[in-house]
């Protein structure tokens, strides 16, 4: 009978974890382009343009792990334009009338990676304790955010695309703003939500010049203008991207968003989709915090017979 708390509790415990994290598997997402809070389309998949991502501080040909150099920072860059969207419910690509000829959405990311272990050949890469706020892409809201979402008015001829020349969205440093992208960029992009990092995982291994690699990344939303997406702040946006350092000939970008010369290695092609994710609802939340309780019960009980 003494035992029986314990036992209870980490039954309890067990039961909570191995449930599902999220209410939904993949929440079904609204969006306006016209931003009257109207949604015409339902998506819970996003797929971007093929375009450009940029490592600084990475050390090629480190070793870092045990009897080596220890785990040192680097950072990511990303910015790209969505290309379409879809629904599995139905399931059919949903893209909306209008993106990529009158409108544009595009997604700003910087964080910081730590390498955890590097090779010659690999590298994996994960979360370092805290955010700089150096990496902030959105400087008006509250705290570091890592991720911006901006919709682009492309009728006047700008493009929000990053890296092929003027008038591209550069959301990065000296008079970076939420209300528009920017000094030297069209100034006309929307925020429509933004976030924050809470996990990152990704490795890359080389073979020769080629490098490939894939990050999964996930930002809590801070920050969502309902007149565009009905998405709610806490939710989870679930960043998902492959990329090589095999740039082809074809893919030449003179700059990057930020209005510099790419010098920097690995200078990333890449490719990626986003979905989104709920936390856990509060009666997960308030099972697991019982089963904590009763665990902790349990112990003491034992400690003191």
């Amino acid at each position: 009978m003494k035992t029986y708390h314990s036992a209870l509790a980490v039954a309890m415990l067990a039961a909570t974890m191995l449930a599902p994290l999220t209410a939904s598997a993949g929440p079904t997402l609204g969006f306006d382009p016209n931003g009257t809070g109207t949604y015409t389309t339902y998506a819970d998949l996003w797929t971007n343009v093929t375009d450009t991502g940029l490592a600084t501080g990475f050390i090629p040909g480190a070793i870092v792990g045990p009897g080596a150099s220890a785990p040192y920072l680097t950072e990511l860059r990303s910015q790209m334009v969505v290309g379409t969207m879809s629904n599995s419910n139905i399931p059919a690509i949903v893209t909306p009338a209008g993106l990529n000829s009158t409108f544009e959405i595009s997604k700003v990311v910087r964080f910081q990676e730590l390498v955890t272990a590097q090779t010659a050949t690999t590298v994996n890469f994960g979360m370092p304790a805290t955010q700089s706020a150096a990496m902030d892409v959105d400087p008006l809201r509250a705290g570091v955010q890592n991720l911006a979402i901006y919709l682009d008015n492309i009728t006047d001829g700008s493009r929000a695309i990053p890296g092929n020349g003027a008038n591209t969205v550069r959301c990065y440093g000296a008079g970076s703003t939420s209300s528009g992208c920017g000094a030297g960029g069209d100034g006309d992009g929307i925020l429509i939500l933004s976030g924050h990092l809470v996990f990152n995982e990704a490795s890359f291994s080389a073979s020769g010049a080629v490098g490939t690699g894939s990050f999964d990344s996930r930002f809590m939303i801070d920050y969502v203008d309902p007149n565009y997406l009905d998405v709610v702040t806490g939710s989870i946006f679930v960043d998902k991207f492959t990329g090589t350092t095999n740039v082809p000939s074809f893919f030449t970008p003179t700059m990057m968003w930020d209005g510099a010369t790419p010098t920097t290695v690995p200078f990333l092609k890449v490719d990626s989709s986003q979905s989104f994710a709920t936390i856990p609802e509060p009666a997960t939340l308030a099972l697991i915090g019982l089963g904590f309780a009763g665990l902790a019960l349990g112990t003491r009980r034992k400690v003191q017979s």
